[in-house]
């Protein structure tokens, strides 16, 4: 049903159309009738109108007027003039306006309203579907100007670009400014890859083109006539905004500008479904300035490491180092002889230096993750490579510190069968580093990112065992070890193994193994 605003400050004349059944034999319905031009304007603002049936003459703002006051923001509307002047000045004013059908009101009957609703139905049709084909154009368009303009600052980022050839291509992409007092503020989604997994080519290239035309209307509305800037998709969850302040000639405004622009950014990023880090750098002068300034910012991205929730600003000083702490190589090459003569403390002693020289020197996340991988197998720790992946802050570098002891003491080995799906790895990793601990199958799930009955289910039909019982082997497995390899008390044994219960684990142990505890111990195995 199309529905339709009436407009007439006769209350008969709206009573009477009203009364035609031409309304609904053409498949439209009256949505409301009002008796003034303000009264319609409110009806449009808070209604999903198709058709607008409106009067010329009304007291205080005409149809006319109401017709121009529509057509600033809507060019949907399809709007009939009534009007008992057969005079061409006011259709020609009124069609001027944006008006789509000017109507006598004497020559209205049930027929004449039917023949012009079952017209204007064709008329709407059509315009939906030119507006949807435009819309597509627009589409294309807009997706072909993004190329351009990423073809721009890529070849000036890659250094290719330059010179003549460099104000060619600036003009061909339709790139206003000429970024010769430049800046770069580069935001980066965390978890990309993983969100990635789930996209399709569409769904990545509606998201990032939805970003960056949101963002570039709150840019446009800060920077007005002082200044322009350009919203980049790099790739990768990258987005840049190059900020051009090539117009400002005082220091202060255009650091100034360059604040409030980052604060756009980040209010922008605030609102978006994925985590973003933000990272800005300095003002750079010159042709290759929008180069120096991405560089910036890519350096600075990499404190996110160390720093969360904020905006981070390059000032070439706080800064990633490429260096490991001495004691990271020692630890290396002395960790065999620590795990055979299970020197816990002297273990523990080598990582709180590494941290605490980490911390200091920020040391880059890159070259943290790689040295622990050649920790991880001169210790004879195996881990999947996701698990690697999913360390994106000190805070996690630091509890895998923390529970390293365990690891390596424990000398539990990840079992996975062949053919197991991501979900039932984390589910193991996460029981493999945490079995000590009081955990259950919500806590396995959350670390898996799925619920509790999805993981139960998906566990036991993969592991061919419940979780609840992977767990418990788990533990007495490491109770098994710690029996044979250490002089521990068996309260302590069980305590170690992750039973609070001294009596519980006694009992499950002699039913799972056949003798108690003890003697295991006695006979070795």
């Amino acid at each position: 049903m199309f529905r339709t605003l009436l407009v007439d400050d006769d209350f008969l004349v709206r009573s009477y159309l009203k009364s035609l059944t031409a309304w609904t034999r053409a498949g439209y319905e009256v949505t409301a009738d009002v008796q003034d031009a303000e009264e319609a304007l409110w009806t449009l603002e808070r209604e999903d109108i198709d058709v607008m049936i409106t009067d010329i003459s009304m007291p205080l703002m005409d149809g006319i007027e109401l017709i121009r006051q529509i057509r600033c923001d809507n060019n949907k509307l399809y709007i009939i003039v009534l009007s008992c002047h057969d005079d061409f000045d006011y259709v020609k004013e009124a069609m001027r306006q944006g008006a789509d059908e000017y109507v006598l009101k004497n020559s209205l009957n049930e027929e004449t309203l039917y023949d012009i609703l079952m017209k204007t139905k064709k008329h709407i049709a059509f315009r939906k579907e030119k507006s949807t084909q435009q819309k597509e154009v627009d589409k294309l368009l807009e997706i072909r100007n993004h190329a351009l303009k990423y073809h721009f600052f890529n070849g000036i980022l890659s250094g290719t670009l330059s010179g003549s050839k460099r104000e060619e291509k600036r003009l061909e992409a339709s790139i206003l400014g000429k970024f010769m007092n430049s800046a770069v503020i580069t935001m980066t989604a965390e978890k990309w890859d993983e969100v990635n997994l789930d996209w399709s080519l569409v769904d990545s290239e509606q998201y990032s083109q939805t970003f960056r035309l949101g963002l570039a209307e709150q840019m446009k509305e800060l920077l007005d006539e002082d200044g322009s800037s350009e919203i980049i998709y790099i790739g990768a969850g990258v987005f840049c905004c190059f900020l051009d302040l090539s117009s400002m000639v005082r220091s202060s405004v255009m650091h100034q500008r360059l604040t409030d622009a980052a604060s756009v950014c980040f209010r922008w990023c605030e609102h978006q479904t994925y985590v973003y880090s933000i990272s800005v750098s300095n003002i750079c002068i010159g042709e290759d300035g929008i180069r120096q300034a991405y560089q910036q910012t890519r350096e600075m991205g990499k404190m996110d490491f160390y720093v969360k929730g904020s905006i981070l600003y390059y000032d070439g000083t706080n800064m990633v180092s490429e260096n490991l702490s001495p004691a990271a190589e020692e630890l290396i090459d002395k960790i065999g002889m620590i795990i055979n003569g299970r020197k816990n403390k002297l273990l523990e002693e080598y990582w709180e230096k590494i941290l605490a020289y980490t911390k200091e020197m920020h040391t880059d996340s890159r070259v943290l993750i790689h040295w622990l991988k050649r920790l991880d197998r001169a210790a004879g720790i195996e881990r999947t490579a996701d698990f690697y992946k999913t360390i994106r802050d000190f805070g996690q570098f630091a509890l895998i510190g923390s529970n390293y002891e365990e690891d390596v003491f424990s000398k539990k080995k990840i079992e996975v069968p062949e053919g197991t799906s991501k979900t039932v790895k984390l589910a193991i990793e996460f029981v493999y580093h945490n079995y000590k601990k009081q955990i259950g199958l919500q806590d396995a799930a959350e670390a898996a990112g799925v619920n509790a009955a999805y993981l139960s289910f998906l566990f036991k039909q993969e592991m061919k065992i419940g979780f609840s019982n992977y767990l418990q082997e788990c533990r007495i497995d490491c109770a098994r070890q710690l029996l044979v390899e250490s002089n521990l008390k068996i309260k302590d044994v069980a305590a170690e193994s992750g039973f609070n219960d001294y009596h519980y684990f006694s009992k499950t142990f002699k039913k799972l193994n056949g003798c108690s505890p003890a003697e295991y111990r006695r006979n070795g195995s």
